[in-house]
């Protein structure tokens, strides 16, 4: 399958995570099976307004931009907050619609993967195995969490 190679590819440079209109720039998401169905897995930060808008819905949409395209728009993504402004108006950028019942995507981008929540879940820093992780991604005690959706549907533009 193209779009997970592709994805996988992309992550590294960024992907947006779609959550009730607004995005957040991602780099690390993981794909799989689990209880026999296809998954992503995306991280957030509890400190982000993502991870409260996530709180409200039972979804999310990762669009992924071609590769070496949308470099502004990841950037800003990645550096502004949807407290603050909405990132779609400031960017003047566009929605796509859902097509499995998940959330909207980011116009623009190759593919749109939605996804229905089936598990969410505060990484225990504690279990770290590896102390370098715990000092580069938790020393200021703003853990992630785990949120595992179930692939609806993937949609290529």
């Amino acid at each position: 399958m193209d779009w997970m190679k592709d994805t996988a590819e992309q992550l590294k440079h960024g992907a947006f995570l779609m959550v009730k209109g607004n995005p957040m720039t991602i780099g690390w998401g993981q794909f799989g099976v689990l209880w026999g169905r296809p998954t992503f897995t995306v991280y957030v930060r509890r400190s982000r307004y993502t991870h409260e808008l996530l709180e409200q819905t039972n979804s999310f949409t990762v669009s992924v931009p071609a590769s070496d395209t949308m470099k502004k728009e990841l950037s800003f993504c990645g550096t502004k907050s949807g407290r603050d402004l909405d990132k779609m108006d400031a960017l003047q950028a566009s929605l796509f619609p859902s097509r499995f019942n998940a959330e909207d995507g980011f116009d623009g981008c190759r593919y749109h993967i939605e996804c229905r929540i089936l598990f969410r879940a505060e990484l225990p820093e504690h279990l770290l195995e590896d102390d370098t992780l715990l000092s580069r991604y938790y020393a200021d005690g703003d853990p992630h969490t785990m949120m595992i959706g179930e692939i609806l549907g993937v949609t290529e533009v």
